[in-house]
Order: C-alpha cells, then sequence, then structure tokens
C-alpha cells in the first residue's frame, strides 16, 4: 500500500447521509482483536443458503470479534464491533499456508462478516450502502487505557489485560458481504503494528441483555469462553476501499 497517506486517490460517492469518499481513510485508532474456536455446526448454521461456508481450522470454525475506537477517520469518529468468520466459497481448497503467508491472494476466502454495529448514522449508511455490511446504530463505549474494555450496549463486554507477546506488522483483513445478492470481497490494508497476547487475561461476556451480535455470539457458544489469541493496537492506521463481486451470494 503507499508510504503515506496523500498518496491515496480519493472519490465522491453519495450516500443518504452524504457524501463519502473512497477510499475511506483510517489515520489514528484503537483496536482489540480476539480470535476463537468455534463449533462448525454451529458457525455453518449462519451460512444457510449462501455460497461460502466455513473454512475449517482442524475440525472448528475460526472466529474474529474486533473492537475498534476511530478517532480520526475520512468518515468521522466512531466506534465499531465486528463479529466474522473465516469462510471459503463452497467447493473450493484454498491454502492455509498461503492465507498464512498473503490474506489477499487467495480469491475464493475471507472473513464472512456476521455482524458490525456501528455508533454513528454516517458510517453505517456508508457501511450498508457501499460494501453491504451488517451495520446497525447502537451505543458503543470503549476505554483504551493500560487495560481495553469494550461494552456494546446491554449485549457484549470485552475486557483484556496488557498485551506482554510479540509486536508484528497488522495483517491485512478481507471481509465478505452481501450486496445486491452478490457476495463483495473487500481487501482492507493496514498500516500500524499490533501486540500478541495468549488471551489468559482477557474475557468475553454477555451482561444478559440481547441483540444481534449477542445472538450470534450465543449461536456460536462463545459466552464467557476464553479466546485463543488476542491482539491489540492503539495507532490503528487503515485504508478501505470499494469492494468486488466475486459471485452470486446465494446458492441456486
Amino acid at each position: 500500500m503507499p508510504e503515506s497517506f496523500a498518496d491515496v486517490r480519493q472519490h465522491r460517492v453519495e450516500t443518504t447521509s452524504g457524501g463519502c469518499d473512497l477510499p475511506i481513510i483510517y489515520r489514528d485508532g484503537s483496536l482489540l482483536g480476539f480470535f476463537f474456536l468455534a463449533d462448525l455446526r454451529a458457525a455453518s448454521r449462519l451460512f444457510d443458503g449462501l455460497t461460502i461456508e466455513p473454512w475449517p481450522l482442524f475440525g472448528r470454525a475460526l472466529v474474529s470479534l474486533f473492537a475498534w475506537e476511530y478517532r480520526d477517520s475520512t468518515v468521522g469518529s466512531y466506534g465499531e464491533v465486528g463479529l466474522g468468520i473465516q469462510a471459503r466459497k463452497r467447493g473450493s481448497r484454498p491454502s492455509l499456508l498461503g492465507l498464512g503467508r498473503d490474506m489477499r491472494a487467495q480469491d475464493d476466502q475471507g472473513v464472512w462478516v456476521v455482524n458490525l454495529p456501528v455508533t454513528t448514522k454516517q458510517a453505517h449508511s456508508a457501511g450498508v450502502e457501499i460494501w453491504g455490511y451488517p451495520k446497525y446504530v447502537t451505543p458503543i463505549e470503549t476505554d483504551f487505557d493500560t487495560a481495553a474494555t469494550v461494552r456494546l450496549g446491554r449485549e457484549i463486554e470485552m475486557s483484556s489485560g496488557p498485551m506482554r507477546g510479540p509486536r508484528t506488522n497488522a495483517f491485512p483483513v478481507v471481509s465478505l458481504t452481501m450486496k445486491d445478492a452478490q457476495l463483495v470481497r473487500t481487501v482492507i490494508e493496514m498500516k500500524h503494528r499490533v501486540r500478541w497476547d495468549s488471551g489468559g487475561t482477557s474475557r468475553l461476556t454477555l451482561p444478559g441483555g440481547s441483540g444481534p451480535t449477542a445472538d450470534s455470539v450465543r449461536a456460536l457458544g462463545l459466552q464467557d469462553k476464553k479466546p485463543i489469541a488476542v491482539f491489540r493496537t492503539d495507532t490503528f492506521r487503515a485504508v478501505l476501499p470499494a469492494g468486488k463481486s466475486i459471485g452470486p451470494a446465494r446458492a441456486a
């Protein structure tokens, strides 16, 4: 990706909340990420009728739960929580080794975005209308101090102590969404470093409320489960371009 955001060329796209410049540039923010291994059958139920399926990892489904505090972006300041499942096109056989080398490289795989709540109408309109992201507007409280705490309305809470593992460059995120019955694949480039931890001090809880994301967490059996790995950054920088259609999202 370009070394400087000054090299990113943007164009205006109109949404119901006004203009949005693409690609969206995220200049500063914090991110807390959890990874879980979930029951494959439970995950498969969230793919009914789709042309994609969970991509098994040791017989389990790899689930990601991310929380962002965007302090400076070209679509404003806002919070976001994302729940996704690593997926592949039905009948395809992408390489796990290839995924580790370059997440962008294999067009038949990506992260199926299950839920993506945000805190502003502008971010909601852009995400739904341009990419088909499953967004809804709700309060999100974030505290990225020495420890990190995220509260998604009355739905879920994420918390983690300080990261004590290695630092690495951030990996790109490849999202899969559905827009106008088409499967949309989007490569989100990252420009920051992250620090990892085993997840021993991390927790995901459901305070008792319900909602789209909490319902998905319950369906996957993740409530009160420890993540297999966590990471964090407080220097989040990224570029989110328009996605590309890679075929029908629903099976004929």
